[in-house]
């Protein structure tokens, strides 16, 4: 499901990209005495040029020149601009000297307006919330406070609470660009809610302008592929919602950016490797595909699809996509091999486009033909950090394989967890072939050193001492990377030496992906992200994935994932464009929420589970994380 494109203040869960925070506030500030207007002008005109450290520097000069009560007016424009222009840590400095008490009220709106975006920079949520409060009825930043709260339940998950704070929003607004980035705000909120959410949520009758949105989107969901088909029914839902928000402007752009959107190439190559080592995952890639190939409409004119087998040898690929070309390809979906992908990114000239299976870990050379999208376990090891940085935690202690994969994965965690302010107080490796883990865990636990300390004291005082060993207790949670194999052994031993409340993460590669009481009760309280497909069963894809286990049992489960990347490579396709500069923002797949960057990387915001009875339990709720349904979880 494709999404409208992010206004400059949204929050995706997918992927929170926090500097769009520097320029969320709407900027909207009380009219200043006749004597400031000189000041506010200069200002204003360098914040229009993006220099807002000079605009601060006007501010600031003119509070120390300022009585009470204009001098808190500057001082909280200044901390405006700062926030605005990245400059996070000098305004909270001006922030810690402004005496709140000789604020009026609207200063000390403006003020808790500034204090959530500080916050909110730091992804605390939940301080944000508490700072924001219950929002003013009316005025100059009552309109902030519905964006800002909204921002924070997106931050947490919570999709309907922020979609709800972004149509508070939209009463406080008259500018129609600026409605129509809201509107955009409200759909990409709706959209990330589950196929089961859109319907439990949508208690209160026709025209509720909630109930509107989420109707709304679960109709662009079914039609997704029928632009025309859409255009049909709409008018029968705005008769159902009339004066909703998204009745007019908003639906006119949305039916053409589908109509420019969701046409598939006249003829697609698959280029996958076969025969040989990876064959088993690149049949499920294709399989997956072919499924959703003949899932389509048939009101809905399908591509040609031609299908190249190219090996174990990387250096096939640039002939087989020569010979794609040759025969007519429109746009080519593969290769899978990473290596087979760095060679077809170092050829410039590629006459049509190609939607890479893997990612290369060069960031710096972008091919403007090439497309990359994979099962990188980066993006799981990043989704890891950031979950656990939104359940409150700061210090870390990881548990790697030995190996090249271990260590990579590691970089992409301890990378994204310590750019977003966590700590990794150690790291230490075990070997997946041994079954007893104690030499690495008991060491980082510093129980080790516990039990020197009881051998010296003994000594000291020649007799023997009651002793119960002590870990750590600076730890706030275990990043453990391992197979599901592994993760039996490694939970357990966790316990046994005294960390069994400490929380454990990790990535999808801790589940099988077949549901398995009886062995995974060992696994019980490890949280971890794995892909919609494997974790959700209310999506509207469930029909093609009984197809897949129908047809192919033996390989359902060990490819699953597979399967889904296939799927969704098909899918996506067509929306490349629109994603890369269009009118949409991300794409709802079966492989996560998808969006693309400046690389052309495609990038999966993922499900979340907890292992609870031997079960994977999902996190989200169409209340969100935090709800009683996840706290009541071991």
């Amino acid at each position: 499901m494709y999404l409208p494109r992010p206004v400059s203040c949204l929050v995706l869960a997918a992927a929170i990209t926090l500097v769009l925070l520097s320029g969320c506030s709407t900027g909207i500030r009380p009219s200043a005495p006749v004597q400031d207007a000189r000041v506010q002008e200069q200002a204003r005109r360098l914040e229009n040029t993006g220099d807002y450290q000079a605009a601060a520097a006007i501010y600031l000069d003119a509070a120390g020149k300022a009585t009470a009560p204009l001098k808190g007016e500057y001082l909280l424009a200044a901390i405006d601009s700062l926030i605005t222009g990245g400059e996070h840590e000098r305004a909270a400095l001006v922030m810690d000297g402004l005496s709140t008490d000789r604020l009026s009220i609207l200063q000390q709106q403006h003020y808790a307006v500034n204090a959530a975006r500080l916050v909110l920079v730091d992804r605390q949520a939940d301080a944000a919330l508490d700072i924001l409060g219950t929002p003013p009825a009316d005025g100059p930043y009552a309109g902030d406070y519905h964006q800002l709260r909204a921002m924070a339940y997106l931050m947490k998950g919570d999709y309907a609470a922020g979609a709800q704070e972004f149509i508070k929003r939209n009463t406080y607004m008259s500018d129609p660009g600026e409605l129509l980035d809201n509107q955009f705000a409200t759909w990409e909120a709706v959209n990330g809610l589950t196929d089961a959410e859109l319907q439990q949520l949508r208690a209160a009758p026709p025209p509720d302008v909630f109930s509107g949105w989420l109707e709304l989107v679960e109709l662009t969901r079914l039609y997704l592929q029928q632009p025309e088909a859409l255009a049909d029914v709409v008018p029968h839902w705005q008769m159902r919602y009339p004066g909703h928000p998204a009745g007019n402007q908003f639906i006119t752009e949305l039916l053409g950016s589908m109509q420019a959107a969701g046409q598939p190439p006249a003829q697609v190559a698959l280029l996958l490797p076969l025969s040989g080592q990876l064959s088993g995952a690149a049949t499920a890639i294709r399989d997956g595909l072919l499924a959703a190939y003949y899932d389509t409409s048939a009101d809905i004119s399908r591509s040609m699809i031609r299908i190249y087998d190219t090996g174990d040898d990387p250096l096939t690929v640039i002939d087989s996509y020569q010979q794609a070309v040759t025969d007519g390809a429109r746009f080519v979906i593969g290769p899978l091999r990473k290596e087979a992908v760095a060679i077809l990114m170092q050829h410039e000239e590629l006459p049509v486009p190609v939607l890479a299976l893997n990612q290369t870990e060069s960031m710096g050379h972008v091919n403007a033909s090439v497309y990359q999208f994979g099962l990188a376990p980066e993006d799981e090891a990043r989704s890891v950090a950031q979950r656990a940085l939104l359940d409150g935690h700061r210090q870390a202690i990881a548990l790697i394989p030995e190996g090249d994969w271990g260590d990579r994965v590691y970089t992409a965690f301890a990378d994204e967890w310590t750019r977003l302010g966590g700590i990794v107080l150690e790291r230490t490796t075990y070997n997946p072939a041994e079954t007893d883990h104690g030499q690495a865990i008991s060491p980082v636990l510093n129980l080790d050193s516990s039990k020197a300390r009881k051998v010296r004291l003994s000594r000291l005082l020649g007799m023997q001492l009651e002793y119960e060993p002590r870990r750590r207790q600076d730890v706030d949670f275990f990043f453990l990377l391992a197979t599901p194999k592994q993760a039996r052994l490694i939970r357990p031993q966790l316990s046994f030496f005294r960390a069994s409340r400490v929380p454990v993460y990790s990535t999808s590669h801790v589940y099988s992906g077949s549901p398995d009481k009886a062995r995974d009760t060992d696994m019980n309280g490890i949280r971890f992200c794995d892909l919609p497909w494997m974790l959700d069963a209310d999506g509207n894809w469930q029909h093609l994935k009984q197809a897949i286990n129908g047809h192919w049992p033996a390989n359902s489960s060990h490819y699953g994932r597979f399967y889904a990347l296939g799927i969704d490579a098909w899918h996506i396709t067509p929306f490349l464009n629109q994603l890369k500069g269009g009118m949409f923002g991300s794409y709802r797949g079966v492989t996560g929420n998808l969006s693309l960057d400046r690389q052309q990387q495609v990038h999966r915001t993922l499900r979340w589970a907890q292992f609870r009875n031997g079960l994977p339990w999902p996190l989200e709720s169409a209340a969100g994380p935090g709800t009683e349904a996840e706290s009541a979880l071991p």
